[in-house]
């Protein structure tokens, strides 16, 4: 099994660490954190583990990215 973490920097002064993951089965699976940084302090959001499976680690980080940017729309102020 192969592992890859990744780290992409994004907007509202947030980041996201993708951890993409190859399954036995030759599937990959990902797990999303959002980082966000403001004047005073850093948090990591650790996002749901999502059950889908994908046919790539390309198609694996997509997904990733997806759901780590849909959380920061809706969880972030609007005016950072």
């Amino acid at each position: 099994m192969a592992v890859e973490r990744k780290t992409f920097p994004v907007y509202a002064n947030c980041e996201i660490a993708l951890s993409t993951e190859q399954m036995n089965d030759g599937r990959w699976a990902v797990v999303a954190s959002v980082r966000e940084t403001t004047a005073t302090a850093k948090r990591n959001i650790d996002l749901p583990v999502p059950a889908q499976r994908f046919d790539s680690k390309e198609a694996a980080e997509e997904y990733g990215l997806r759901m780590a940017k849909e959380w920061i729309d809706e969880n972030t102020p609007k005016s950072v």
